[in-house]
C-alpha cells in the first residue's frame, strides 16, 4: 500500500481509516514560516493530503500554505511511481474550496507526473480519492 503523510490536521479521523485501508502515514505539523520546510521530507512518500487550505485565513494566506506545504513535499513525491496529492478544502468555506482549486490546478500543470486533486474535509471522500488508480 502506499506511503501517506498528512500535512497539517487530522480530518475526522482519516490517519486511522487510511491505516485500517493499509497505507503507513504519517502526520507532520504546518507550523513552518514561510520560506522554511513544512515539515522534515520523509523518504518515501506516495500521497500527500495537505490540509493548508483549512486554516482560518484569508484566500492568499490558503493559497501560499497550501503551496508551500506541496512544494516541500514535492522531491519525495516526484520518487513515487504514482505520486498522489489531495489538496483538502472546507467545504462550507469558498476560500478555502478555491483555494485548493488554483493550487491544485497551478501544480498539476506544472508536475504532470503527479496527480493533484481536491477534496472536502470529509474523511472518506478523501480515502476515495486516495484510493483511485493513477
Amino acid at each position: 500500500m502506499a506511503s501517506v503523510l498528512i500535512a497539517g490536521a487530522d480530518p475526522g479521523g482519516l490517519a486511522g481509516l487510511l491505516e485500517q485501508a493499509g497505507h503507513t502515514v504519517r502526520l507532520a505539523p504546518l507550523d513552518a514560516a514561510p520560506g522554511e520546510p513544512v515539515a522534515g521530507e520523509p523518504d518515501e512518500l506516495d500521497v500527500l493530503i495537505n490540509t493548508a487550505g483549512l486554516a482560518p485565513e484569508t484566500f492568499e494566506a490558503k493559497v501560499a500554505g497550501l503551496a508551500r506545504a506541496l512544494q516541500a513535499h514535492l522531491p519525495a513525491l516526484e520518487r513515487s511511481a504514482a505520486p498522489v496529492v489531495v489538496n483538502v478544502s472546507d467545504p462550507g468555506s469558498p476560500l478555502s474550496e478555491a483555494a485548493a482549486r488554483v493550487v491544485a490546478v497551478e501544480y498539476a500543470k506544472a508536475f504532470p507526473g503527479v496527480r493533484i486533486s481536491t477534496a472536502g474535509e470529509d474523511a472518506e471522500s478523501i480515502v476515495r480519492v486516495v484510493g483511485r488508480e493513477p
